[in-house]
């Protein structure tokens, strides 16, 4: 039987003010945060319309939600689809406790971190320091697939969650670099042509720095004059007509880490690329 709900106003409204109260705000009274007045608008919106997500609903009641809070901002950007997980409770974290506490023996902590710290940052203090990340939709599956096949039918429940999470990137974090973690990152984003969803813009870079020449990385950069898609379609048009993320530069897929040594070395993106692609990124903005 098919489970009726309203998309869970404890989790969403604990997830914005938790974005809100742990995230760099350029001191902005609370009052006149747009995080805060999102809340409000969405606690009335979800409690106006009801959404059927099938027999799979209780991956929103009762697993909870992951969510990374105390992110740098102006820095990386690595985002991901969904956290990985039975779940059971909300969870909150911190990217830079996460990647230190991985020569814990006594902490247990998710192989997909291991993979990023040894892709992305390594033991690189900066490059920890200056990495955030965000899950487009903090709701707890192990599988994607699962996960894809639930929310794909409904569409007012994807919109109503990326408009948060387009608060939190816009307002919050307005990264320099994004690494979509994999291709659904990446298509959420509005990377595929045929799709819009957050509707950025993305130019290919062909003239690529130094770090990545010799690679198979591609590099696209967000378009500089306005940041989004000309798309009625387009997620959080009403609030958004130019993006505070314009000019920034993404990488669509890194999925390629340390297990593809072998096979695909030329696709993998190492700490040291990507500690010359932010430096040459930073150069850019001081142009």
């Amino acid at each position: 039987m098919k489970k009726k709900l309203c998309v869970d106003l404890v989790i969403l409204k604990f997830f914005l003010n938790f974005a809100f109260r742990h995230q760099k705000t350029n001191n902005m009274d609370i009052n006149d945060n747009p995080i805060c007045k999102f809340l409000t608008m969405a606690e009335r919106e979800m409690c106006k319309h009801y959404i059927d997500l099938g027999d799979n609903a209780d991956f929103i009641i009762k697993k909870g939600i992951a969510f990374c809070h105390d992110n740098p901002s102006h820095g990386i950007l690595l985002t991901g689809i969904n956290p990985s997980g039975n779940g059971g409770e909300n969870v909150f974290y911190t990217f830079k406790k996460t990647i230190c506490e991985l020569n814990n023996p006594k902490k247990k902590i998710s192989q997909y971190w291991k993979h990023k710290k040894h892709q992305i940052v390594g033991d690189n203090g900066r490059l920890v320091d200056n990495t955030a990340y965000l899950d487009l939709f903090p709701y707890f599956e192990s599988s994607q697939k699962t996960f894809q096949e639930t929310i794909r039918p409904h569409i007012d429940f994807q919109v109503k969650v990326l408009e948060i999470t387009q608060r939190i990137i816009e307002e919050l974090i307005q990264p320099r670099l994004i690494i979509a973690a994999n291709d659904m990152a990446a298509y959420y984003w509005g990377f595929r042509p045929d799709t819009t969803w957050l509707g950025y813009d993305f130019i290919k870079v062909d003239d690529l720095p130094d770090c990545l020449r010799n690679t198979r990385i591609q590099l696209y950069r967000i378009n500089p004059a306005n940041g989004f898609r000309n798309a009625s379609d387009r997620v959080g048009q009403d609030k958004y007509h130019m993006s505070n993320v314009k000019g920034s530069y993404f990488i669509p897929y890194a999925m390629y880490d340390d297990r593809h040594y072998s096979s695909c070395p030329e696709k993998i993106l190492t700490p040291e690329i990507v500690i010359g692609l932010l430096g040459w990124i930073n150069q850019q903005y001081e142009l």
